[in-house]
């Protein structure tokens, strides 16, 4: 078996335990003022079945437990695959999640709302070119949070980003980044255009996701691995060792708008003071720093256009 599909085999199965949580409301979260809010946990649930042995149809399944939830299930295979949606409701508790799997591809998502507050998270993952993350909000009478993650199962790398805020005017703003084993924290820089937005809002809402086969993942611009037209704009060597090789930034890519938010200049990556912003899958691009934006390492969270300082741990 090669190295590839063992390691996409143990992607898939690394969501697989977090559906077992998921049914039973449990999981971790973060309180705001002290209040009671765990958020669920979500997780990939596909019960292991495979879609190209059945033809295409549909199941649906309605119950009724012990303490009163009525559940309603509906499941379709697809004939490459499965989706499948759970509504579960009792008093003031009210749960949705849905789930699908083809071709490689897997996505879950959860919305819950309770009398003391609301969760609602969607992850996905792909076993074919090893991306995965998930993107989680909640709120209730204390404060409100949300959490964007993603990475790459084959390239080791990872980044999460959180922000909270509370009834008392507290911020909370936290990353973590880690590529081929080093693991980054550090603090926000604001981005000064769009920081005001709610997530995606600078992608008019819309979740950004790393597009697969392009350098950067398409957030410094359409750049093939090895095909590129782009110029190079030298390399910069990671805290890992790990040399990257920097492109120019293409015109109206992510990218493109994060350096015109924070007034940034693009240059060749090499000189000594610069400002060095590692993008998605292993990407790298450096500019002159400004009164903005101080010489140093920095990552971006795609989520809300910004970018955080980094420093190994």
């Amino acid at each position: 078996m090669s190295a590839k599909r063992i390691a996409a085999l143990a992607l898939v199965l690394s969501f697989l335990p977090l559906a077992a949580v998921a049914g039973r409301g449990g999981g971790g979260g973060r309180s705001f003022g002290g209040g009671g809010y765990h958020p669920p946990s979500g997780g990939f649930d596909f019960h292991g079945d495979s879609g190209a042995a059945h033809p295409p149809q549909t199941v649906n399944h309605s119950s009724t437990g012990p303490a009163g939830t009525s559940r309603t299930t509906t499941a379709t295979n697809t004939g490459n695959g499965y989706n499948r949606s759970t509504t579960a409701n009792n008093g003031g508790y009210s749960r949705t999640s849905t789930g699908s799997a083809s071709n490689g591809n897997y996505n879950h998502s959860t919305n819950t709302s309770t009398p003391y507050g609301s969760h609602s998270s969607n992850g996905y993952a792909n076993t074919n070119t090893g991306n995965y993350g998930r993107n989680a909000s909640g709120s209730n009478a204390y404060g409100s949070y949300n959490s964007s993650s993603s990475g790459n199962a084959y390239d080791h790398t990872y980044n999460r980003t959180t922000n909270g805020s509370n009834v008392y005017g507290q911020t909370y703003h936290g990353s973590t980044s880690a590529y081929n084993g080093t693991v980054y924290h550090g603090a926000y820089v604001t981005n000064p255009v769009y920081g005001g937005y709610p997530a995606w809002g600078w992608n008019a809402g819309m979740t950004w996701y790393p597009a697969p086969y392009y350098y950067g993942g398409g957030f410094w611009g359409a750049m093939a691995i090895g095909a590129t037209t782009a110029a190079v704009y030298g390399s910069i060597v990671a805290a890992n060792s790990q040399t990257l090789t920097s492109y120019q930034v293409q015109p109206q890519s992510p990218g493109a708008k994060l350096l015109a938010s924070y007034k940034l200049t693009q240059v060749p990556c090499g000189p000594p003071n610069l400002v060095v912003i590692y993008g998605p899958n292993n990407s790298a691009i450096c500019a002159q720093p400004n009164s903005m934006v101080a010489a140093g390492y920095y990552n971006v969270d795609s989520s809300n256009l910004s970018i955080v300082s980094a420093s190994p741990s």
